[in-house]
């Protein structure tokens, strides 16, 4: 009965946390709609007073939003962690993951993320989180002087570093084309598996390791692990012994949504999409053709 009690307690702060930031959000997005049709009608009294609103809107917004996701950290995602990974997990919802050792179909200049974890998986180092991949541009208007900025997201998603801890057989390069990138990804290695070589993209200085990392039991996992990803997969196998994977899902790990606040629900939820992962480095850790083979001097 206590549990129950405290899970109803922790739904209903969500749900309420939940519909203060939508509030504040459209109290903010409005005013500051209205704020410009009201300068571009030469309302500027009026247009001030639509400032003040979306500041307290943006205000509201920052602090509900915070506050939800240190709710969800603290009573729901401390938990899903420690049983996914083990108690040495380590979590920042506000924390970061360098991007790097990707090759991706668009370039970027800027990253943004959330939701940092660093753990061991079956003795393996690896580092999950949510990641926004930015093009940055500035433009100068000649005549007037004013520099004005541009943000495109090329990428977001999740990603995963994980150190296999000793060489790998080689650097290969895996992308999976969506309806934009089919005709202008081009692999430089030709696969055996049809099937595979039309919906991924691979790269490697060397095809010879792409054949040895990339077997026929290898590829038919991979098929089967992007079909599961909600997203656009891609995978890169260093020689240094890391392996990276993104996945671009267009939302963010953890997040409430517009879902019933169901503690139950959402602790399946969350464990589903780290099990998406750590399924992958079972799987993975344990493929002989992945590392590099010693030889007898």
């Amino acid at each position: 009965m206590e549990e129950k009690t405290t899970n109803k307690d922790l739904e209903s702060q969500l749900q309420s946390l939940r519909s203060k930031a939508a509030i504040a959000k459209v109290l903010t997005y409005g005013s500051g709609a209205a704020m410009i049709l009201c300068f571009m009608t030469g309302l500027i009294p009026v247009a001030i007073i639509f400032i003040v609103l979306a500041l307290v809107g943006g205000y509201q917004l920052e602090k509900n939003s915070s506050k939800l996701k240190k709710l969800l950290s603290d009573d729901v995602i401390s938990g899903v962690l420690k049983e996914a990974l083990g108690d040495a997990v380590e979590y920042n919802p506000w924390g970061k993951i360098n991007p790097g050792g990707m090759v991706f179909p668009f370039s970027y200049n800027c990253a943004d993320g959330s939701d940092h974890i660093k753990a061991v998986c079956n003795g393996l180092n690896i580092e999950l989180g949510d990641i926004e991949l930015i093009d940055e541009s500035e433009t100068t208007d000649i005549e007037t002087g004013q520099t004005e900025k541009t943000r495109n997201t090329q990428f977001k998603g999740q990603w995963l570093t994980c150190d296999f801890g000793k060489e790998l057989a080689g650097e290969v390069y895996i992308s999976e084309r969506t309806k934009k990138t089919r005709r202008s990804l081009k692999s430089n290695v030709t696969m055996d598996n049809e099937q595979f070589g039309t919906r991924f993209c691979v790269r490697a200085n060397n095809p010879q390791e792409a054949y040895y990392i990339l077997t026929p039991h290898m590829m038919e996992y991979i098929t089967a692990m992007a079909d599961k990803s909600g997203g656009t997969v891609y995978l890169s196998f260093l020689r240094s012994g890391k392996m990276h994977v993104a996945v671009q899902t267009g939302r963010d790990f953890f997040e409430l949504g517009k879902s019933n606040a169901d503690v139950g629900a959402l602790r399946q939820k969350f464990l589903g999409e780290l099990r998406w992962f750590t399924d992958i480095i079972d799987t993975l850790r344990v493929e002989d053709t992945l590392y590099k083979k010693e030889t007898n001097v």
